[in-house]
């Protein structure tokens, strides 16, 4: 038998206990901020800072099976918490911070209060100002528990472990961008192990390896592939705050060279910013050969960032096979396929009119659509192409992508009737769009009209919901969408809006729906465009188009495919 802790562990408690037991002096994680400042943990202060928090918990009441939502930055706090939760029996979900770009607070207390609606938790643990600007803003937190990690960590005797069945929830998801109704994805332990070992196998880790990442730990990617991936593995574990990387991209790649580091998760956008946005002095000096695996996730992948990023990289020992596009969803627990590690990234043109008029991915010679491979199946992953009729379609032909694998989701926390939409007779209907060559899969479109920035997605309606609230727009008359902008690798935020007023009006109304959507939700409207009553394209059942609307306008947003 195997005395790897991930392989005979059966659950993440398991695995965690069984890698201290193992190698109990091991420098496990590493934290690097901007200023080059280190901090470091061995498994064995790892664990013991654990135990506190698990007891700290079960001592303020936690029950296994109940929910504790973590709002805190990355830090060595937020690791003891996590896996405290996980030793209580309990189910961390993960929340992003306040972010400095809404400048309302109640924004974020807002989105905080529709998790804790959903998800009933005995707790949120928080720092100190987050936790006073919970109480003065967030309206239904009164009954909630707010709690601080070092006070968790002060607890006297340790408590005993919780063990449970592997087919419990070991963690619970929810999506980074979104500010309407919650949706929180359930993972079981089992589900959680088999895709840290699927992904264990396609990436070829192993103790040797060190992971060098930025993206945020309450994100899917984050959490599963930059955090318990590497370290459950045995991997050191280098871990950079995520505003520190947005402010100076360059410090994910000297911490590669620092720490030769062997691999990473990333958006596409992350690759694009260090290949064209990055001085020459930035990147002096740097040795980057150590690198194997550049996971580029989260959002699609474009032919012209990935050989931008790699022919600059090149010179400092960056080889081209070393980039990996790769496609999952938090459905799927994280990870689903990834293009070989020692394969360079393939690309081809596809026919446009035969993709729009028959659905086929016909390569061209000539001028067409650009596609990526985001690879083949991890281990024991099965991907199929099928109709609306959900019948599978040949290579190919382009569909639906559904998924099956042992490493599915359990449910929708509260949502029986949307769990039963999308898991049926054990597969996954992931809502994109794509078609398999070669057994490779080529993504075409994302899951219905999300919006996809720096590999946060964001739902249109809630962007629609605010701007239909600033006075001069005609109610219910405003689609979003985003835009793809091939310099920065990502979508920027669109939108057409409908309005009665004309003239010097129109330049105040702008400026009004761009404040509230920065406001409201983050982000800034890079194309904005006001148009009479029946601007907004619509159905045949009179619903609002966003793909007809964005296509009715190529002289305003380009002639680039609207997914």
């Amino acid at each position: 038998m195997s005395r790897d802790p991930l392989d005979r562990a059966r659950t993440l408690t398991d695995a965690l206990e069984a890698l201290v037991e193992q190698r109990p002096d091991a420098e496990a994680l590493v934290f690097v901020d901007r200023r080059e400042g280190e901090r470091s943990l061995k498994l064995r202060d790892l664990w013991e800072r654990a135990r506190s928090v698990q007891s700290g918990l079960t001592a303020r009441g936690l029950r296994p099976g109940e929910v504790v939502v973590l709002v805190l930055p990355t830090s060595p706090e937020l690791i003891a918490v996590y896996f405290g939760a996980v030793l209580a029996g309990g189910i961390p979900a993960m929340l992003s911070t306040r972010s400095h770009r809404v400048s309302d607070a109640s924004v974020f207390t807002s989105r905080v209060a529709h998790v804790v609606a959903n998800s009933a938790p005995h707790s949120v643990v928080c720092e100190a100002d987050t936790a006073s600007l919970l109480g003065q803003h967030a309206t239904g937190l009164s009954s909630t528990l707010l709690l601080q990690p070092g006070p968790l960590q002060e607890a006297g005797s340790l408590a005993t472990p919780v063990r449970c069945d592997p087919e419990r929830i070991a963690t619970m998801q929810y999506s980074s961008g979104t500010t309407g109704t919650p949706k929180g994805v359930r993972v079981s332990h089992r589900a959680v192990l088999n895709n840290l070992r699927s992904m264990r196998a396609a990436f070829e880790l192993t103790e040797s390896d060190v992971a060098v990442n930025w993206i945020p730990l309450f994100h899917d990617m984050g959490l599963f592939g930059a955090f318990l991936l590497p370290l459950l593995c045995g991997c050191k574990t280098v871990l950079i705050p995520t505003m520190d990387f947005m402010r100076d991209p360059a410090i994910w790649l000297r911490a590669f060279d620092t720490y030769r580091g062997t691999f990473a998760w990333a958006p596409h956008l992350a690759y694009a910013l260090c290949a064209r946005r990055l001085a020459d002095e930035d990147l002096e000096g740097l040795d980057l050969s150590s690198w194997r695996i550049a996971v580029n996730a989260s959002e699609p992948a474009l032919a012209s960032t990935l050989r931008d990023f790699c022919e600059r990289m090149a010179k400092y020992g960056f080889a081209r096979e070393t980039m990996c596009p790769g496609w999952g969803l938090a459905e799927a627990t994280v990870f689903a396929t990834l293009q070989s590690p020692r394969q360079a990234p393939r690309s081809e043109v596809i026919d446009r009119e035969a993709l729009v008029r028959e659905e086929t991915a016909r390569p061209t010679a000539g001028e067409g659509v650009s596609v990526v491979s985001i690879g083949v199946p991890i281990p024991d992953c099965t991907i199929e192409i099928r109709d609306a009729r959900r019948r599978p379609l040949p290579e190919r032909h382009v569909g639906k992508v559904w998924l099956r694998s042992n490493a599915l989701f359990s449910d929708y926390h509260g949502d029986e009737e949307r769990t039963k939409r999308v898991l049926v007779d054990g597969w996954l209907d992931t809502g994109d769009r794509g078609y398999l060559a070669d057994g490779e899969l080529f993504f075409v479109a994302r899951d219905k009209d999300l919006i996809l920035i720096g590999g946060e997605k964001y739902v249109p309606d809630d962007v629609e919901a605010v701007i239909n609230g600033v006075p001069g727009v005609r109610a219910g008359c405003a689609v979003a969408f985003g835009v793809l902008n091939a310099e920065r690798g990502t979508e920027e935020l669109a939108a057409v809006v409908e309005t009665r007023v004309e003239g010097d009006e129109l330049s105040r109304l702008a400026d009004d729906i761009r404040a509230a959507v920065s406001r409201s939700i983050g982000l800034g409207i890079r194309h904005l465009h006001l148009v009479p009553p029946g601007g907004i394209e619509k159905t045949t059942s009179g619903k609002l188009s966003r793909t007809g609307t964005r296509n009715r306008y190529p002289e305003v947003f380009g002639a680039g495919d609207a997914a």
